[in-house]
């Protein structure tokens, strides 16, 4: 989206013009993300191997020291700068050693998978886009490998988004939501577009012939008769919170002759406290929650043990660079002594969940695998469905009964990385940022070149479409 009277001009070195079959002073079509337009074609220095792209707006220097991304060029379409993916949240700060603040380490995992495929990736927050210039102000990295410094900079638009919007509150700020509806109207494909509610979730996937099979039964707590009436089906059930996440907020309970045992999580001890009927338990929750919570009703599982305590699995399933989920990684989450879920932040830890599988099923262990991931993309292609746009990826908390039977307790849309800090799991952490990143360029239709950081001159066949 070039504005009127501007001008693009690339400035590259003389074996990328050879390489290109151009000469210094050419003009041809050039598209970078969101920005279009004739370009100047100029030889650089004789010493000089940068390759930058200048237009009214800013200024581009793509080379190892500078931003990651490559140049296609094709007589039918001239040239693209890409793929330009956009990864959209909000506190962004001008903090070179923080800019994204607690999250920096999370979101630099992106960044980095994407110098090592030579994508143009960088950061915004949803304020911070320029529709009218077409330009977005944004945090990237520069550098060698292993030495990359974050830098800021003002990019062009992106032709892919990946919303990173860090909560549900955040969603409904007036930046995020207006963002959102321009990038939507302007035909810029974004995925992973929003938190997903688990009263709805549940309903979808309850709902669906693919998935109802693997969801636990699942009803909102409105009243003590209902409470009652589900707790004499099962005698163990959860108590979740619709909006929760990490585990805060859960409950467990289970009837016995005697009432009803509830075990909380309270500041940072397992509490177990008993309860004589129904209506006790419910007004408790009440008084503990905030006055506009609902809390969902969930049949209990008796899942696997490892070493003791209950274990399920986190199933981390991204779109591959053709479209296609795949398990990036599995983890195993073992609970705590007391711990009323598995969550590590109430008290869990991580374990490989290959380690686990094979510890329960021996040579059997790949088979149960391939079933878990068999029943998580069964649940991904339901859920979906209830969204608007791309998903790209989901988290799904998968446990096993005694039985074998799988169950999904949870699927996540815009799920969290802690499992990929344990040391068994950081390759496959890796993996997924890369995935992110591939499965991006396969939106943008940009044929990915894995390299290294270094823009490398390409011709395409002039038969072959770029786009």
């Amino acid at each position: 989206m070039n504005q009127p009277g501007s001008s693009l001009i690339l400035t590259a070195p003389r074996k990328s013009l050879l390489a290109w079959g151009l000469r210094d002073g050419a003009s041809v079509p050039l598209v970078c993300g969101k920005l279009q337009g004739i370009a100047e074609i100029k030889q650089s220095a004789q010493q000089e191997q940068t390759t930058s792209l200048r237009w009214a707006g800013g200024r581009l220097d793509l080379q190892i020291q500078g931003v990651a991304g490559q140049i296609v060029y094709s007589q039918a379409e001239g040239l693209r700068i890409g793929p330009v993916i956009g990864i959209m949240t909000t506190g962004v700060r001008r903090d070179i050693k923080k800019p994204i603040g607690g999250r920096t380490s999370l979101l630099g995992d992106f960044v980095r998978a994407s110098r090592e495929l030579n994508v143009l990736c960088y950061v915004f927050n949803a304020a911070d886009v320029n529709f009218s210039a077409g330009t977005v102000s944004g945090v990237t990295m520069t550098g060698p490998p292993g030495r990359e410094t974050w830098t800021f900079g003002r990019f062009p638009l992106p032709e892919v988004v990946y919303n990173r919007v860090p909560h549900r509150r955040a969603e409904t700020l007036p930046d995020v939501k207006r963002c959102k509806e321009r990038l939507e109207r302007m035909g810029v494909p974004m995925f992973n577009e929003r938190f997903l509610n688990k009263n709805e979730m549940y309903r979808w996937l309850s709902g669906d012939k693919r998935s109802s099979t693997y969801i636990p039964e699942t009803e909102r707590m409105r009243t003590a008769d209902g409470l009652q009436r589900f707790c004499l089906k099962h005698q163990l059930i959860y108590l979740k919170p619709t909006g929760g996440s990490l585990g805060m907020g859960i409950y467990q309970v289970e009837r016995d002759k005697q009432g009803y045992l509830v075990r909380y999580k309270r500041e940072k001890n397992h509490v177990t406290t008993r309860f004589v009927n129904a209506e006790a338990v419910l007004q408790f929750v009440r008084r503990r929650s905030h006055p506009k919570s609902t809390y969902l009703m969930q049949q209990g599982i008796r899942m696997m043990e490892y070493q003791g305590r209950k274990t399920d699995f986190r199933v981390h399933l991204h779109k591959n660079s053709v479209g296609a989920w795949e398990a990036a990684g599995i983890g195993a989450k073992v609970a705590g002594s007391t711990s009323v879920t598995t969550h590590v932040h109430n008290g869990g830890r991580v374990v490989a969940g290959d380690k686990v599988l094979r510890a329960w099923y021996g040579e059997r262990a790949e088979q149960m695998k391939a079933r878990i991931v068999e029943v998580s993309i069964r649940v991904a292609d339901v859920i979906q469905g209830l969204l608007k746009g791309e998903s790209g990826e989901f988290g799904l908390d998968v446990a096993l009964d005694k039985d074998g039977q799988v169950w999904v307790f949870e699927t996540n849309a815009k799920p969290g990385r802690a499992v990929f800090r344990h040391t068994e799991l950081i390759e496959a952490g890796k993996r997924s940022a890369r995935m992110v990143l591939e499965y991006g360029a396969y939106l943008s239709k940009f044929p990915l070149n894995r390299g290294g950081g270094v823009d490398e001159p390409k011709r395409l066949d002039p038969h072959r479409s770029a786009r």
